[in-house]
């Protein structure tokens, strides 16, 4: 005996226009095409909508109510940030919907709910409601752009796209082109290259550029906990040996501050594990400041991250999310993001998961306890502190020379060495920053993003010192 048939309901004759439209297009759907996939008579549908434009304007409000709906009253970065990257992958399975989400003219509760919470999110935060505009404005027009490029391509995957290159660059174009055959051979088609992950790099500038629209707290009557409000820290004198570190090409570079020597002495090695011990067999290091996150969330993101964009405005993208402990575990970028989606909804970017590796080291080093103090710095807020201001690039010899300077004025002189095998100038300055920020923290002159330490289920604080 056949089983019954479920009933018809709004909800089914909408999810199943939305099965329709992404499986075939937009253009494929019909009415009669929506009648015969349901198996119903045509003339049924208008008892649960009144025509195509209202199934529209229902289809577009159940797309709404996939994306992430912002907090309004939480942090508004990380909420509209959380909406955009959620938005670009619902569109990306909903394609037909790009063009669709503010074009109607009878938008339902969900569309009005969530406008709300992205204009909330900002108006509660010191934001004009001119400045509101723009950043929605802005916002939208990263998100859908982008996500109507990528879902335009002419290509699907890495050997796609090589082939599509391998057409396009015949010996004309490169004879009359040459800076689109250099960006084409040296970047998008290298191994690896996507499209997608330029997606989140961009959504950052443009949160970054958001940020600079944001009333002065002091305008706002609100408290500011950025690193550029603080009145800068005196000149150090080092008084105890430390030891700050960041990753490099090579493994791990150090810089040590001992009392007495006149400037930083610089030491790489393969492991943070050889490095410290390298340093401990002559130097009492009494903290090792680490560039790198420790302290590793079950299923939430960390406040030491949301604090340390916070401090540093203008560069804030420079502060990547540390992804929970399970997803750091997954074999995989495809794996983890998979993993971290469904912890704490947030997708793994590409940069996130290159240091992967390295964050697992450092994990596996510090839950062994090591016998010396070992703290989570971040070169970027140490040098904001130390300055008052956000620095130039680091890998550029402008933002190199603004960090020498700002380290000679903080008390610590120029290291020993700026570059060898396996790490660089920026490396060696980041490592430096590192140890002045250990220092500080052997001191008791630090202060802690958050403070008190959040602790999750490893038990180890997690904090940013600066």
């Amino acid at each position: 005996m056949p089983s019954a048939r479920p009933p018809l309901t709004k909800h089914r004759v909408v999810s199943e226009a939305i099965t329709l439209a992404d499986e075939n297009g937009l253009s494929a759907l019909s009415m009669r095409a929506l009648a015969r996939r349901l198996r119903v008579e045509a003339m049924s549908l208008y008892h649960h909508v009144a025509g195509k434009e209202a199934l529209l304007d229902a289809m577009v409000d159940a797309v709404f109510a996939e994306m992430h709906l912002p907090v309004v009253g939480g942090d508004w970065r990380f909420e509209l940030r959380a909406r955009s990257m959620s938005g670009r992958e619902v569109l990306l399975k909903h394609r037909w919907a790009v063009g669709l989400m503010d074009s109607r003219r009878t938008p339902g509760p969900e569309s009005i709910k969530h406008h709300d919470a992205v204009l909330g999110c900002l108006l509660a935060h010191a934001f004009s409601l001119k400045s509101t505009g723009t950043a929605f404005a802005l916002l939208d027009s990263h998100l859908y752009g982008h996500v109507l490029q990528e879902a335009s391509l002419p290509f699907e995957g890495e050997a796609d796209l090589a082939a599509l290159g391998a057409e396009l660059l015949g010996p004309e174009v490169r004879a009359a082109y040459p800076y689109f055959t250099r960006f084409a051979t040296e970047r998008a088609l290298q191994p690896g290259y996507s499209f997608g992950d330029e997606f989140e790099v961009g959504l950052d500038l443009v949160l970054d550029a958001v940020e600079r629209m944001r009333a002065p707290a002091s305008e706002a009557g609100l408290r500011s906990d950025s690193a550029a409000t603080r009145s800068r820290p005196a000149s150090l004198e080092v008084s105890v040996p430390v030891l700050g570190v960041d990753g490099c090409a090579g493994g791990w570079v150090g810089a040590v501050l001992v009392p007495g020597a006149p400037r930083p002495r610089v030491v790489v090695a393969p492991t943070i594990a050889e490095l410290v011990e390298t340093v401990r067999t002559d130097v009492g290091v009494q903290v090792v400041g680490i560039d790198i996150p420790i302290g590793l969330p079950d299923s939430t993101r960390r406040q030491a991250d949301v604090l340390a964009r916070r401090a540093l405005p203008g560069r804030a993208s420079s502060v990547f999310t540390t992804l929970t402990r399970p997803a750091y575990l997954a074999a995989t970028r495809a794996e983890a993001d998979a993993v971290n989606r469904g912890l704490s909804g947030q997708g793994v970017g590409a940069h996130a998961f290159a240091l992967r590796d390295k964050i697992v080291e450092v994990d596996t080093w510090v839950r062994g306890r090591p016998t010396v103090h070992v703290v989570e710095v971040h070169p970027e807020v140490s040098f904001t502190t130390m300055t008052g201001t956000a620095l130039p690039g680091k890998r550029t010899a402008q933002g190199q020379a603004a960090r020498l300077e700002a380290l000679a004025g903080a008390g610590v002189a120029r290291p020993s060495v700026l570059a060898g095998s396996g790490y660089s100038p920026d490396d060696v300055l980041d490592a430096c920053a590192a140890a002045w920020s250990a220092h500080r923290c052997a001191t008791g002159d630090a202060h802690s993003l958050p403070d008190p330490p959040e602790v999750f289920s490893d038990g180890i604080p997690a904090a940013i010192l600066v």
